[in-house]
């Protein structure tokens, strides 16, 4: 998009409040989450499930340090966009804090690709993804915003926005405040180490990717810290966790754990996923076991392409060792699974 296509946007659109929001004293201090959770030790129990606040690590600095210091994404989550404002009109504002470019939904692509025009949407509030060339650019951006603290910090960016002057009701012809949803991400919040270890000299801890899972579909305010704890309190002791990213550092909806023992592991892949439910959002999370490159048959030499996660065998099987192994009865009846194939994460 040309930027002298920008030039046309009316003025109504673009007027923010010129004075920047007032931020709270004090520091930013989570307080430690009040669980609630069932376990299940395999798949015929209930699901396991988690109640809480979300667990989130801050770092105890006043907010405008906070984020002026912080390590931001380029890539930042807006919602609850109105359907009144186009991809232009939109531009205009966000580029009074750097050079930005905007990434629309696939099932919104077609109604934002026309600068000018008036959007249409299948639902009231959109969202897109607003990609910065410069991750300062991110933190003028929340300087502008207003926030409101719970477990998580939500940002809104107020806009004022005037009816076109063809409107024919005198009494919508009034500047209106209409406020969309900023959510940054933190790639401080990438990876979490929660049992220390000595990673420099090979710490075995970090190399048995056999305790891996891979969970999805995340929400997008779920950390790595926050994951690592969650999964901690239900299965068992976690050693790392993280959550993947695109190229900008941005998550991608899915993420790994490494348990420190092979029973929290089992209890994991056995159950198969979990019910989340805290302050931020609702939410089931499929758990599927993590499969390294090249992983082996654990019958044979040849790479394993499936795995029973029923919960007396938890193996990996090459096709031909799943139909020696499982044609018999009583292991008939297990299903095969594909594992999932994730990058490792870096230490």
């Amino acid at each position: 998009m040309a930027d002298n296509d920008l030039q046309r946007v009316p003025h109504s659109w673009m007027l923010m409040s010129s004075t920047p929001p007032n931020y709270e004293a004090g520091p930013i201090v989570q307080q430690p989450p009040a669980p609630q959770l069932v376990h299940s030790a395999n798949r015929t129990n209930s699901m396991p499930s988690w109640r809480g606040n979300l667990p989130m690590k801050f770092e105890p600095m006043m907010m405008d340090q906070y984020q002026m210091t912080s390590h931001y994404s380029q890539k930042v989550f807006l919602g609850g966009i109105s359907a009144e404002l186009n991809e232009a009109e939109l531009l205009l504002i966000l580029r009074k804090f750097g050079k930005c470019n905007i990434k629309w939904p696939k099932n919104d692509a077609a109604n934002h690709n026309m600068p000018g025009e008036t959007s249409v949407f299948s639902y009231f509030g959109s969202f897109c993804h607003v990609i910065f060339r410069e991750s300062r650019s991110v933190c003028e951006l929340l300087k502008n915003c207003t926030r409101q603290q719970r477990s998580t910090i939500d940002y809104f960016l107020h806009i004022h926005m005037a009816a076109s002057s063809s409107s024919m009701d005198l009494s919508m012809r009034t500047n209106r405040l209409k406020p969309i949803q900023v959510v940054p991400w933190n790639v401080k919040d990438n990876v979490y180490v929660m049992q220390q270890g000595d990673t420099s000299n090979g710490d075995a801890t970090f190399k048995d990717w056999s305790r891996t899972i891979f969970v999805s579909p995340l929400h997008g305010k779920m950390t790595a810290f926050s994951l690592a704890t969650i999964m901690s309190n239900v299965f068992g002791t976690v050693s790392m966790a993280q959550i993947n990213t695109d190229k900008y550092g941005y998550p991608t909806g899915t993420g790994t754990v490494l348990f420190t023992d092979s029973h929290s592991y089992m209890r994991g892949v056995a159950a198969g996923a979990i019910d989340i439910k805290c302050d931020c959002f609702h939410k089931l999370l499929d758990i599927d076991p993590f499969l390294r490159e090249n992983e082996p048959c654990a019958f044979c030499p040849a790479v394993a392409d499936l795995f029973c996660r029923n919960f007396h065998c938890l193996r990996s099987y090459c096709k031909q060792c799943w139909v020696n192994k499982h044609g018999p009865k009583p292991l008939a009846d297990h299903q095969p699974a594909t594992r999932r194939q994730q990058p490792l994460p870096h230490i």
